[in-house]
């Protein structure tokens, strides 16, 4: 029987899984509040509420409720309204029920009180009842076989509202405009940050685990064998591929040690000014150093680094930025980092 006192994150949770693969080996670092999912401030109906809408604030989610004269929520335009023409999860007809209460279509505990064919005022249950609209009244849930009917994200959330893949940081859903869930994935060198709902460079989002490359280890008629290659997304890290299968399909990563930088070149770890780091990656990462040489070509820019990562780009105009002197010279510089193509 389906327990519909169970929390609306609980239920998306569960959807994600099944439709899209959302959960499948993630970790989930917000409790599994429902809005981990959403960028800030976005608005979505309460999967367990006809009544109820929710908004995301830093991936935590605020419930409020519609009034009994507007007891609908509207997930395109956002606002409680009196009745829903194009939602079949919530739409209800009072035609037949004036003066009668019908069920909420997505609650086990919630009720619509029919005041008149067009008005619907909607009322629910205590929290351990169910209300049965052929008795026209609540019900303790051991004597209730309410089951609500699958829904799917996009029909909680507004057109072109962006979802977030736990599984792969390049990667988001949006619903389309016709309101299927769609895969999207971010240009080279960007992540998808969820708190914005943009793709930014990937020094600017916390990637709790490094996505595979696609074809990291090559392909079946070019395999890359026994070979370190560079992981895509940081200075310092690496996958390594294997010979036993063809191409490696579960390299093993790993990382240089504070201080270097992996190069795929000479398959080592070395001097940060001698490598070029992927696009996007943060060249702060594991240094000490307070000013490092950025990566953009000419070797003009530099970074403000705090505890490993970078805090702030700067640039030096016409002239270089020499990283022994923590200065910007006239003297034309030729790190390999930064080093034009």
């Amino acid at each position: 029987m389906y327990d519909c006192s169970m929390k609306a994150e609980a239920i998306i949770f569960g959807l994600l899984v099944l439709s899209t693969g959302f959960a499948a080996g993630s970790s989930t670092t917000n409790n599994g509040d429902l809005c981990r999912f959403f960028a800030n401030e976005t608005k979505l109906r309460d999967p367990a509420s006809c009544n109820q809408y929710i908004t995301c604030v830093d991936f935590v989610s605020q419930y409020q409720s519609c009034t009994t004269d507007k007891p609908f929520y509207d997930k395109d335009t956002q606002k409680c309204v009196t009745t829903l023409s194009n939602n079949s999860t919530c739409q209800i007809s009072c035609e037949k029920y004036v003066g009668g209460f019908v069920n909420d279509p997505s609650s086990c505990n919630g009720y619509y009180y029919c005041k008149d064919a067009e008005t619907a005022l909607y009322g629910k249950c205590p929290e351990n009842m169910h209300f049965n609209g052929t008795n026209q009244m609540c019900r303790y849930k051991s004597d209730s076989t309410c089951k609500v009917k699958e829904f799917d994200i996009c029909s909680i959330a507004k057109k072109e509202t962006k979802v977030l893949d736990e599984n792969d940081c390049r990667k988001y859903y949006e619903c389309s405009s016709k309101g299927v869930l769609t895969e999207k994935t971010c240009a080279s060198g960007k992540y998808y940050n969820a708190i914005t709902g943009t793709c930014l460079d990937k020094w600017m989002v916390d990637c709790p685990k490094i996505p595979l490359p696609d074809n990291i280890c090559g392909t079946k008629a070019k395999p890359v064998k026994n070979k370190f290659v560079s992981d895509d997304a940081t200075c310092r890290g690496y996958f390594y591929c294997g010979d036993k299968v063809v191409p490696d399909p579960a390299p093993i990563w790993g990382s240089c040690q504070n201080g270097t930088f992996f190069d795929a070149t000479s398959q080592s770890c070395a001097s940060p000014l001698q490598v070029k780091c992927p696009t996007g990656a943060d060249r702060c990462d594991g240094r000490s150093e307070t000013f490092v040489s950025g990566s953009e070509s000419g070797c003009r820019q530099y970074l403000r680094c705090k505890e490993g990562k970078t805090v702030e780009q700067k640039s030096c105009g016409n002239k270089f930025f020499d990283e022994t002197k923590i200065a910007c010279i006239s003297t034309p510089i030729t790190y390999q980092s930064c080093a034009r193509s």
